[in-house]
């Protein structure tokens, strides 16, 4: 009978001592998926403000290009991604109208980005080549 109780606490403790590393990691891996998100919408945000024909923010005088920015992690783990600042209305406009024609950008900006987004930067990779390919066309007009 000395034997099991010596045996359940050394097993409780065991157990205590299990869970308090498993939690240790879970609050590791919370931070660690916070910042993760953080990564994936400075890429998205990269991409979209990479504006070329067809794809990214509208640019006519890179005004509303400069008010992107992302922010968070909250403390409830999101990110978000914005524009316009004080322009907001203008950013809500040039986003949601499907009608306006981009010389330089797309409508739904931000939604296109995401939709782009793939993991490891290969979207932002991608975004700056299309960049470079569509600078070396007007210049070569």
């Amino acid at each position: 009978m000395a034997a099991s109780k010596a045996f359940s606490r050394a097993t409780r403790a065991s157990f205590n001592r299990a869970a308090q590393r498993i939690g240790n990691l879970r609050k590791n891996m919370v931070k660690g998926m916070h910042s993760g998100l953080r990564v994936i919408g400075e890429e998205i945000m990269l991409d979209v403000k990479a504006a070329r024909p067809g794809a990214g923010v509208p640019v006519r005088t890179g005004a509303l290009r400069s008010t992107g920015r992302v922010e968070g992690p909250d403390t409830r783990g999101q990110v978000a991604l914005s524009f316009g600042g004080a322009a907001a209305p203008y950013a809500l406009e040039q986003h949601e109208n499907t009608h306006i024609h981009h010389q330089v950008g797309e409508a739904r900006y931000l939604v296109r980005g995401v939709e782009r987004w793939q993991a490891h930067g290969l979207s932002v990779s991608k975004a700056l080549n299309e960049l470079d390919a569509a600078i070396a066309a007007s210049a070569g007009r």
